[in-house]
């Protein structure tokens, strides 16, 4: 049986997850986005961060970190809240079904089907809560609004001011594809991986195992929803027709505009941005993966007035 956390533990050590994360990844996830944004042949990784370098040197692989890393915190609390309590609910069902015990304090065991449908329910919770950060994310990285905005603060103020509310859910839909299908894949795969290894005799072997598994895992899920993560990108660098000499957006549906983009650019269009991106959620799977169980390993150990804390 697995040992339970509570929910104030699961949103502190998802927070702390995702501010990690997305101070390790973002300079791929800067290359990334230019890469699924440009329509034509890319540079190599390389050639791309010294583009970035020369446009305003080291600091500007950090454009956009602020929404990027405010979102982070919401977003990874709520996947991993959500993953967590889902997981222990089917495990739990499972359990009662075949007669077998469970406590407040532990779950029943959890299989790889468990943890995939775990990982897709998180899907939405995490694509829901992200998707305005992203909006913003994208608007500055993007090379043609690069003297647009100011900053985060400016591109949310003329978000707002231009667009409306709803700007700020702008590809919503293809990020629910690309988070459903890579939590899905990530997690199932995940689960699979340590079950199906010797488990560890220490704590920081866990940890260990757990760094190893999310970063294959983290790859191989990338695989899957790489080609929804490129649409969501042409979604939120699209501006509104208003402001866009009344030309409608080319991106307003995904599955579509999946076919569009195959059409116009070849299959191989659908996987641009592949190599830094599966390099970014390798590693933001692993280090995700690892932050969060050893935060919970350490609120689990620490006194209870500590945690109250």
């Amino acid at each position: 049986m697995t040992e339970r956390s509570n929910s104030s533990h699961l949103a502190i050590a998802g927070a702390l997850g995702g501010v990690a994360e997305a101070l390790v990844v973002q300079p791929l996830d800067m290359v990334k986005t230019r890469f699924q944004l440009n329509a034509e042949a890319n540079p190599s990784i390389l050639s791309a961060m010294r583009g970035v370098m020369a446009e305003g040197g080291f600091l500007r692989f950090y454009r956009g970190i602020l929404p990027e890393m405010t979102g982070m915190v919401p977003k990874t609390s709520a996947m991993y809240a959500c993953y967590e309590l889902v997981k222990h609910q089917c495990a739990d069902a499972r359990a009662r079904r075949l007669g077998i015990a469970v406590s407040e304090t532990h779950s029943a065991e959890v299989t790889v089907p468990i943890a995939a449908f775990a990982g897709f329910c998180s899907g939405y919770a995490e694509a829901i809560t992200v998707c305005p950060f992203q909006v913003v994310k994208v608007r500055l990285q993007a090379r043609e609004h690069l003297g647009r905005y100011a900053n985060s603060f400016d591109c949310v103020r003329q978000l707002y001011r231009d667009e409306g509310l709803r700007a700020f859910t702008t590809g919503l839909g293809p990020t629910c594809w690309r988070n459903c299908v890579w939590n899905t894949v990530y997690f199932g795969l995940m689960h699979g991986i340590k079950d199906s290894l010797p488990k560890p005799k220490s704590k920081m072997g866990d940890l260990g195992l757990t760094l190893v598994a999310g970063t294959v895992g983290g790859v191989v899920a990338t695989g899957f929803n790489a080609p929804f993560d490129v649409v969501k990108s042409r979604f939120q660098r699209q501006l509104p027709s208003s402001l866009n000499n009344g030309q409608l957006p080319k991106y307003r549906y995904t599955l579509l505009s999946l076919r569009t983009i195959w059409q116009e650019e070849g299959p191989r269009a659908l996987y641009k941005g592949f190599a830094p991106k599966c390099w970014r959620m390798g590693l933001g799977g692993g280090v995700t993966m690892f932050t969060f169980e050893a935060a919970l390993h350490v609120m689990r150990s620490a006194p209870l007035e500590l945690v109250r804390v």
